[in-house]
């Protein structure tokens, strides 16, 4: 049962509502997800996409990784991170170390991060973050797997069969989960050169979006762009709802694109 500073995506903390009387520090609930994680503190990066609220008073934010977004809030019990919070400006690669919550009030509901500290950072260490996090939840999927089928007796592993309805079929949605976080560690995009051919839809919008990085930029002009590459407005369309999902570019306004 690994216990402390966690890793793990949000498309796994999004899947987790299991809390354990007693398994936390001096016999407090935790909450156990469903690789078996019963995390104190959980260290994250991705995009900040989202900040709402004041310095002072409570923040709400959301932080986009390949997976899904992590929902963080922030208030008076922690004045410093929430000012620290509160001066940043969406979009932004950002590491948080942070407390999980199972909430049941307040306009989040499910598993709640509570910031500890917040740090800004780049590309290149969002990606570090992203590799550290699919080798430990790689890990404790396979020995989840390995509870499944009979092979190691672990009473948590157990609990964790049972409540999460863990099949096969789960194990490998996990799994699907992890490939697609690691899909996103690709080396910084160059500008297409003349005379050289580029198909990568994705890596063709994020040139083009990084050429012009302070403009929410129409998505008919991206689409336009990727058309003079031969790539049709149905392929350009599923490359940029991609990288949206990824959180390597956002909307500011509705029918925009600007990189994260």
């Amino acid at each position: 049962m690994e216990k402390k500073v966690g890793y793990l995506f949000a498309g796994e903390l999004d899947r987790s509502d299991l809390v354990v009387p007693g398994a936390g520090d001096g016999g407090r609930p935790a909450l156990l997800t469903p690789t078996g994680l019963v995390p104190r503190r959980v260290t994250i990066a991705g995009a900040l996409t989202e900040l709402e609220g004041k310095g002072g008073d409570y923040l709400h934010a959301r932080v986009a990784d390949p997976t899904g977004a992590f929902p963080l809030s922030s208030g008076w019990h922690r004045p410093e991170v929430t000012g620290a919070l509160a001066k940043l400006e969406p979009p932004a690669f950002v590491s948080v170390t942070a407390s999980p919550v199972l909430s049941s009030r307040g306009p989040v509901r499910g598993v709640v991060l509570f910031p500890e500290a917040v740090a800004v950072v780049d590309r290149a260490a969002r990606d570090t973050w992203i590799l550290a996090t699919a080798e430990a939840t790689l890990g404790r999927l396979e020995r989840l797997g390995a509870a499944l089928a009979g092979a190691v007796e672990d009473p948590v592993l157990l609990q964790v069969i049972f409540h999460y309805r863990v099949t096969p079929a789960f194990l490998a949605e996990l799994a699907d989960m992890i490939d697609t976080a690691l899909a996103s560690v690709t080396p910084a995009p160059q500008a297409a050169k003349p005379g050289v051919p580029q198909d990568d839809p994705k890596a063709l919008v994020l040139a083009f979006l990084a050429a012009r990085p302070k403009e929410a930029i129409p998505l008919e002009e991206v689409l336009a762009e990727l058309g003079r590459h031969g790539i049709g407005p149905e392929a350009g369309t599923g490359a940029v709802k991609e990288l949206l999902d990824e959180g390597e570019c956002y909307a500011p306004r509705k029918g925009t694109l600007r990189l994260a």
